[in-house]
């Protein structure tokens, strides 16, 4: 039961990432496969264990700079919040433990589940950030003096009261801070795993990541500030004392805080009618106003970019949206069939509108020869009549394929039309109805081959597609003019074309009579079906 929650989910999401339900099997099979267990990002296990770091994780950076500053010692170090700081220290040296077991995303569609690879990767990125948050070195100090292993009057302690010393040890709790990494990078993760990354849901997730960011920064710079403050035990000329905030509720400074903190960030004013006297809090004020000035900056040139750069493709994708609609509404056609028109091109184009035709020319030869190879050489290389042919034939057979969309329920082949081409499934399920049987075809299988081996050939079968299909089709027009370049692969094809035939013809004189299936034709396809 374990090791399943360890397997890529069977969810929306991890359908979406990889393609099909083929693909989640086949990216099971390979997880499965592995010599060691290794937790795999798309798995129940590590969304659900996601959710929980970062929660934590939000608090964390929300509570320690607030108990820093704002708790006093008996509450800073009483029983039971150092029991609830222990626990949560558990579950993050859990959380460093199993990143040296979780499989890590990659810019290829490949998920790395190398375990020495993702050992080698984490300790040349974020373990030693991770393992300096999760150290306890203000506690480990507080036990030896509990314990008298570190005299408190010694040489190295001479000069600094158990009072200080306590203050001190506060400043080593603010390693904690670090924690701020990990939740970065695991909502990062968690918009990966869930598919939250592209789109319009990407730009209002990244105008959220500002909005919480600059509030981790104001929270901290008021807490700093108090905290600066505090361990300088409040002198007479300090703002803290000036405005009377030495022994309030602690609700009642916090918001005094924030308040001066916001001040100095917006550049305002100094948060109050006090000016600065101490030097040290002088220097308070100058930091919070540097920081605050660039944070300015950076937030309004990062919203400006989001605004005007980073959607480009998505403001096209509108406007050719905005056309279907002024189309679809001149020629007044029903609501459902826009629904599926909508969700066609939102398959297609997953809200980015590009021309791929015109990409794929602004590449070199070479270039755009191995791009098309990489999307569908091995579809092609499936296929019994392509198999050891010249490279150079298959190249030019594959410069010639068209990308299709399918959207469930088409009816891609119709029985009884003429074929005039041949299809490639690169994702998804296609039902092959005859008369008297059916199969279902899925990734990397072909069908409609027969109409390349005779052109006058009519259609033996219908075939629908069961789920959202990405087809890749062969015109026979394309391939004749291919095979015209290749005229010593004429003979060789034309011989494997025959053991073909000879194939099917042997597989329906065996075929068992059985019930024939009944299609019912309904108006659910995202565009017109093509009838070939």
């Amino acid at each position: 039961m374990f090791e399943c929650m360890l397997m890529p989910a069977d969810n929306k999401a991890t359908l979406s990432y990889f393609g099909s339900a083929e693909a989640v099997k086949e990216e099971k099979n390979r997880a499965t496969a592995q010599k060691t267990w290794v937790i795999h990002p798309c798995s129940t296990f590590r969304n659900y264990w996601l959710v929980i770091i970062l929660l934590i994780t939000f608090v964390n950076v929300i509570i320690i700079p607030l108990g820093i500053s704002f708790f006093t010692a008996d509450v800073q170090y009483s029983s039971s919040w150092i029991s609830v700081s222990v626990v949560i220290d558990l579950v993050f040296v859990t959380d460093l433990i199993l990143n040296f077991r979780t499989g890590l995303f990659q810019d290829t569609e490949a998920v790395l589940l190398d375990l020495k690879i993702i050992r080698n990767r984490y300790f040349k990125t974020w373990f030693f950030p991770d393992l300096l948050a999760v150290l306890p070195l203000d506690y480990c100090i507080l036990i030896l003096v509990a314990v008298g292993a570190v005299d408190s009057q010694s040489s190295i302690f001479a000069e600094i009261r158990m009072m200080r010393l306590i203050k001190v040890l506060r400043l080593l709790s603010l390693l904690r801070l670090l924690r701020i990494s990990k939740l970065l990078r695991y909502v990062r993760q968690w918009e990966e795993v869930n598919g939250w990354d592209v789109g319009s849901i990407a730009t209002v997730l990244k105008f959220l990541h500002m909005i919480v960011i600059i509030f981790l920064m104001c929270h901290w710079n008021a807490c700093f500030q108090f905290m600066v403050a505090s361990i300088m035990d409040f002198p007479k000329n300090s703002w803290v004392r000036l405005e009377g905030l030495v022994n309030k509720p602690m609700s009642y400074q916090y918001t005094k805080s924030m308040f001066r903190a916001l001040c100095h960030m917006m550049t305002l004013n100094y948060g109050s009618k006090v000016i600065p006297k101490e030097l040290t809090e002088l220097w308070v004020v100058n930091m919070s106003l540097m920081v605050g000035t660039v944070m300015y900056m950076l937030v309004l040139a990062h919203m400006t970019a989001l605004i005007t750069n980073s959607r480009s493709s998505e403001v096209l994708y509108n406007n050719k949206m905005n056309e279907m609609k002024v189309y679809m509404r001149h020629y007044r056609l029903p609501n459902s069939l826009r629904d599926k028109i909508f969700n066609h091109v939102e398959n297609r184009y997953r809200r980015k509108w590009f021309d791929e035709k015109a990409i794929l020319m602004e590449l070199s030869e070479p270039l755009r020869r191995e791009v098309i190879s990489y999307n569908c050489s091995s579809l092609i290389s499936n296929m019994p009549l392509f198999k050891d042919v010249d490279p150079f034939f298959k190249w030019a057979l594959l410069e010639v394929v068209d990308f299709e969309l399918y959207e469930k329920e088409d009816l891609i082949i119709r029985r009884g039309a003429v074929g005039d081409c041949m299809f490639f499934i690169e994702r998804g399920d296609v039902e092959v109805q005859m008369p008297t049987f059916s199969k279902i075809l899925s990734d990397g299988e072909f069908f409609g081959e027969t109409c390349l081996l005779n052109r006058k050939m009519k259609r033996t079968a219908n075939v629908l597609a069961l789920t959202p299909c990405r087809l890749y089709c062969l015109s026979v027009d394309n391939y004749n003019k291919v095979l015209a370049r290749f005229p010593d692969m004429k003979a060789h094809i034309q011989a494997v074309a025959q053991e073909r035939l000879q194939e099917l013809s042997e597989t329906k004189a065996k075929a068992k009579p059985t019930q024939p299936h009944r299609i019912v034709f309904r108006s659910v396809t995202g565009v017109l079906p093509k009838f070939r």
